[in-house]
């Protein structure tokens, strides 16, 4: 989530009406009152990008989009998806109040089914949605009061899956602790509230941070937070506009809570200003043109564990990760770039079906799929 001040600055960098969506989401913000739904954007962005560029990847076979290449290791996959281009609309969000999409992951256990929730306070709860966008309902926690949700991840339970709502943004670096939402993830096909949900509080060792990204370790059974951090103004406050610094990573166990708040682990740093630079756009983002380019908004780890994808506002970086690494220890590695299309404040990202999914903050807002 950016701030007032961060929206109205992104607006005007460049005079790039892209960002003007933002304008859009004036709509009741309960979940379930009716609303007058616009139609589908016309205006978005091209489905063409140019060819990914590979950062440091051995020559590997391509395959078409859709397809795999079998007995790839997991650096090769990566390397093969970063060499494809290939950006398509596979529909339009039909829910007019998921209307700041932050987070976005593909379940596990039910076909063609895309959970997604509201960026800040809103309404705590999650959005199914097809992979066209068709609404498929919305489910309230009950009795959860947020702070500023942030991403959405799964958790494997050995009989089927939880799902992690991280509410985790900071902008001002003020709280004293984090929270992640723990629940059952519900069944698409009987809508209703959510009145079983586990809260599990964190606190960071070092004092409050600003983050965007939430990981799984499934084989862990830890929670991976990849910050958001930019410098500092004169006074030492928070900037808004502030440089891009290297993300930290930190790490804290999904077992073991009790009244207190469990302390993460710093586990890595992410050096996200030295890749924007390697990025290749043809048009710079205006968060590029004010400074802090390159933050990190999203993130998501395949079902399989292999691969690892972080977005910005720009673009996105896949890692692999080899047997026996833990996810932290796996970013610490050199990723590849996977081309984005341009979108209005985009936090969303995951793996879904053999491909790339992501979605902008905004009204009726179109998903692409970059094919893996």
């Amino acid at each position: 989530m950016v701030s007032v001040r961060l929206v109205s600055a992104l607006l005007v960098a460049g005079g790039l009406a892209a960002c003007a969506s933002t304008a859009e989401t004036a709509v009741p913000s309960e979940p379930g009152s009716p609303v007058a739904r616009p139609g589908p954007d016309t205006t978005a962005p091209s489905t063409e990008v140019p060819p990914s560029t590979v950062v440091a990847a051995p020559d590997v076979p391509v395959a078409e989009p859709g397809e795999t290449v079998p007995g790839l290791a997991a650096v090769d996959r990566a390397a093969a998806m970063c060499a494809r281009s290939g950006t398509e609309t596979s529909g339009v969000v039909a829910n007019a109040q998921l209307t700041e999409a932050s987070g976005i992951v593909a379940s596990r256990t039910h076909p063609d089914v895309l959970w997604s929730h509201n960026d800040g306070s809103l309404a705590p709860g999650v959005f199914a949605i097809g992979p066209d966008g068709l609404d498929l309902g919305f489910h309230r926690l009950v009795g959860v009061d947020a702070v500023d949700v942030e991403d959405i991840a799964l958790v494997g339970t050995g009989d089927g899956d939880d799902i992690l709502l991280a509410d985790i943004g900071d902008n001002g670096a003020i709280r004293e602790s984090i929270t992640v939402f723990r629940f059952r993830e519900p069944d698409p096909a009987v809508v209703g509230e959510v009145t079983d949900v586990e809260r599990l509080e964190f606190v960071y060792p070092d004092g409050p941070h600003n983050a965007e990204v939430l990981l799984v370790d499934d084989a862990a059974g830890r929670v991976v937070i990849v910050t958001k951090e930019q410098a500092r103004a004169t006074d030492g406050t928070p900037n808004d506009f502030g440089n891009t610094l290297p993300s930290l990573v930190f790490e804290g166990s999904l077992e073991g809570h009790g009244a207190e708040p469990v302390e993460l682990v710093a586990a890595g740093v992410v050096d996200m200003p030295r890749l924007e630079g390697l990025a290749q756009s043809d048009e710079p983002h205006p968060a590029t043109l004010l400074g802090f380019g390159g933050l990190p908004t999203g993130g998501d780890v395949s079902a399989d564990g292999a691969l690892i994808v972080l977005r910005t506002y720009e673009t996105a970086w896949l890692w692999s990760r080899e047997i026996g690494q833990t996810v932290s220890e796996a970013l610490a590695g050199e990723p590849c770039e996977v081309r984005t299309v341009p979108e209005p404040q985009g936090e969303a990202i995951a793996f879904a079906g053999g491909a790339l999914v992501t979605l902008g903050e905004g009204v009726n807002r179109p998903l692409h799929r970059i094919a893996l």
